[in-house]
């Protein structure tokens, strides 16, 4: 599977999200690259593991800058709501590998990589205009 590669397509204009976007995406390189080199069964709770880890402070995170950027409160629930589907299709997919096995290990890896492009590229690009003007040195989210 190809690496996710960041570019400034992929940029939300805040260059504290924009670094959590790219912490992101390497931690679901590592989890296909670890696939493809076969060493997926070993590595693949770690990974996996550590990926909510991130992905929960990264949603942390993005939910108080969108708090402190003034994105309207219906659109900050929504995205509220949609961080934690993502997290609960993260955890199902974790049982999906302890309940299949290796087989399931790509289709992970691609429901990772597609989530992440599809979440950054659609829903977060909602809010770019929002978080453009605030300094990210102001932020003490860190």
């Amino acid at each position: 599977m190809e690496k996710i590669v960041w570019s400034r397509a992929c940029s939300v204009q805040s260059g504290y999200l924009d670094h959590q976007h790219q912490k992101l995406m390497e931690i679901i390189n590592d989890f296909n690259q670890a696939v493809a080199r076969g060493e997926g069964m070993k590595l693949a709770y770690p990974i996996l593991n550590r990926l909510i880890q991130y992905a929960e402070k990264h949603f942390r995170d993005e939910e108080k800058l969108l708090e402190i950027a003034r994105y309207p409160p219906e659109q900050l629930h929504a995205h509220m709501q949609e961080h934690e589907k993502l997290t609960e299709e993260i955890f199902r997919h974790g049982e999906n590998w302890h309940s299949y096995g290796k087989e399931a290990l790509p289709e992970i890896g691609l429901f990772l990589k597609e989530w992440l492009m599809e979440h950054i590229l659609t829903s977060d690009m909602k809010y770019s205009k929002y978080v453009a003007n605030i300094d990210d040195t102001f932020l003490s989210v860190k």
